[in-house]
């Protein structure tokens, strides 16, 4: 007669069994995580791809809306009528464009949210030569470059220091200038340590090296770090689609202590300053100072509505028109900083702003139109 055997719960075999049972759910569970890490690699390296895939595509956007701007220069400047001048009233720069002639070219074109591809670009274009070129005046007028540090808030005798500084970073050697000049001797004892350039300023950022220049003197009222508008004894300032401050209410009155030298100066331009984009900041340094002479301008080539860039815009066409603006008779070889206006550009920063899908980026690009078929882009970059 056979007996039947009860195994215990503690008995060997139950035992056996439990540390079996164990041992698949631990290996279930070992696979679980691994397939799930791999999951979650698989979608972090796909979206790194699809990231990658579209900052390529994104640049090639920015790329193509600095061709785009290539196109509208070279355009703007063979419009009947407007060959001798560059205006605010023109297309490139955001104004009504060419109004009397019966083929515009720029019928039904934008320059915002263009579309490209799966995505949009928007172009900003603004010439350089609407600033006064710091290499230039440091170099050639240092009298008018010491005046313009005075407008932006530096002493007297601090303005002719910051003066020689400027100066200094930009002259090819070594020896300081009387004063409070600048070389590397001084920039090596600095935290962290640098040497001057000894070379044209490429970046207005530079300037920010040089001793003296506080961010006070280079962004003016604006380096409190507020944006739009902002206090001052010079009116309403408002920050444009290039970062810089738009004077609009300075007629008849002083603009003394509310502008910085980011907001008259420029890098890299022709030297000259068109008469006809210039902000009034910049005219009446330009002018030497002289408020009458900036105001004029200003008023003059706005036209009836006293605004520039709309229909009634008479804008100076050629050297023989710039006097017709200033309202002064100009002798011939008088010296003044009045010979440093021109009614044409050559330099342009374009700034486009690439989206594709919820991206975003902006790109930056400096051209040179040395003529219609021959326009180089000089830099481009991210912003």
């Amino acid at each position: 007669m056979t007996k039947n055997v009860v195994q215990t719960p503690g008995s060997p075999k139950n035992r056996q069994r439990g540390v079996a049972l164990l041992m698949v759910m631990l290996l279930i569970f070992a696979m679980a995580v691994i397939v799930t890490a791999f999951a979650y690699t698989m979608k972090v390296e796909g979206r790194l791809a699809t990231r990658t895939q579209s900052e390529s595509e994104m640049e090639w956007m920015g790329r193509s809306g600095i061709e785009m701007a290539k196109w509208v220069l070279s355009l703007s400047r063979q419009i009947p009528g407007e060959q001798t001048y560059d205006g605010l009233n023109q297309f490139w720069a955001g104004g009504v464009g060419p109004t009397n002639i019966a083929d515009n070219p720029f019928e039904g074109v934008s320059l915002t949210d263009v579309p490209l591809g799966d995505g949009t670009i928007s172009i900003e274009i603004m010439d350089a030569e609407r600033y006064l070129n710091i290499n230039s005046i440091a170099t050639r007028n240092p009298q008018l470059l010491e005046l313009i540090l005075q407008i932006c808030g530096a002493g007297g005798s601090d303005s002719a220091d910051v003066s020689s500084a400027i100066r200094d970073w930009i002259d090819p050697n070594d020896d300081s200038a009387m004063g409070g000049g600048a070389e590397s001797d001084f920039y090596r004892m600095l935290n962290p340590p640098y040497v001057a350039k000894n070379g044209p300023i490429d970046d207005m950022s530079e300037l920010l090296k040089i001793r003296g220049i506080t961010p006070q003197l280079y962004w003016g009222p604006r380096s409190g770090g507020g944006t739009g508008e902002s206090g001052g004894s010079g009116g309403r300032h408002s920050v444009d689609s290039m970062g810089r401050r738009v004077q609009s209410t300075f007629l008849g009155q002083s603009i003394a202590g509310s502008v910085g030298l980011a907001d008259v100066f420029s890098a890299v331009s022709s030297g000259q300053v068109n008469i006809n984009t210039a902000p009034y900041p910049v005219l009446v340094m330009a002018c030497g100072g002289d408020e009458n002479i900036a105001r004029n301008i200003q008023e003059q080539r706005a036209g009836m509505d006293g605004v520039d860039g709309t229909y009634d815009d008479t804008p100076a066409r050629g050297p023989q028109d710039i006097a017709r603006l200033q309202g002064v008779p100009v002798m011939p070889n008088q010296g003044t900083p009045l010979a440093v206006f021109s009614t044409v550009s050559s330099t342009f920063e374009v700034r486009v702003t690439a989206r594709l899908g919820a991206l975003s980026r902006r790109y930056i690009a400096v051209l040179r139109r040395s003529s219609l078929r021959d326009m180089p882009v000089l830099t481009f970059r991210r912003e």
